[in-house]
């Protein structure tokens, strides 16, 4: 990770080390809360040690004894670590720079707003580099935000309660803001049970199931479902775009 750092010249007691971040390296410092963690050590700072400062801001600076260190900063989903020394006399300023760009996910049925009480949940893996095929980050709500390192990303959106799944493939850049709306094809299952009466939904071409206990709404993907209730059981068409209620007596 490409860092800046600054050393200046301070009288013995005044030691200490500013931690700062940026975006990209053209870009200006970070005002959204970093993760910081200032851990003393032995040796070259990379194992071990004993915590001595953490915090969650976005611009740190710490009065320090001259010695070892490690630094852990995170930001979103981008860590890094880094030993440094700090000298007697000294202070020392590191500005990190994360390489971290913002991903906005929406995702509608239909081209139409999800119906409640859906929600979907948002999950990005990474393509490439080592952590190719990790998930790295999560969001289950609506137009949120993602922090996440310059890369190519699987996004995935899962609509729950139901078990429809759509992608795509996103680059993010360092510094960028892109949003992007994934559109699912899938039907509306109005579950009619009476109140207190469990229920199962079951798919009849994949390994999916779901149960509950009273009305219900679920989003389906396109296809055949056994339904059941007070031991009664019917086959369910889910038809992308449509509503189907949803009943053992019918």
């Amino acid at each position: 990770m490409p860092l800046e750092l600054r050393i200046e010249i301070t009288r013995p007691g005044r030691e200490g080390i500013r931690l700062a971040g940026r975006l990209s390296e053209d870009g200006g410092l970070i005002k959204k809360p970093v993760t910081w963690k200032l851990i003393r050590t032995l040796g070259n700072g990379a194992k071990g040690g004993e915590p001595v400062y953490t915090d969650f801001q976005p611009v740190a600076d710490i009065p320090l004894e001259p010695g070892n260190y490690r630094i852990e900063a995170r930001y979103g989903s981008v860590s890094t670590v880094k030993p440094v020394v700090l000298a007697k006399g000294q202070h020392l300023s590191l500005t990190f720079v994360f390489n971290v760009g913002g991903l906005r996910t929406l995702s509608t049925l239909g081209n139409e707003p999800l119906p409640g009480p859906a929600r979907a949940v948002h999950k990005a893996y990474a393509i490439n580099g080592t952590s190719a095929g990790e998930l790295i980050a999560t969001s289950a709500v609506q137009g949120g935000l993602m922090r996440l390192g310059a890369g190519t990303y699987r996004l995935e959106s899962e609509i729950e309660p139901g078990n429809t799944v759509t992608h795509t493939q996103v680059t993010i850049k360092p510094g960028i803001l892109t949003s992007l709306s994934l559109d699912h094809e899938a039907g509306i299952a109005v579950v009619d049970a009476p109140a207190g009466v469990p229920w199962f939904v079951a798919s009849r071409e994949k390994n999916w199931r779901r149960s509950g206990i009273g009305p219900g709404v679920l989003t389906l993907a396109p296809g055949s479902y056994t339904y059941q209730d007070n031991d009664q059981t019917r086959t369910v068409i889910i038809v992308a775009g449509e509503r189907t209620k949803v009943r053992a007596g019918d």
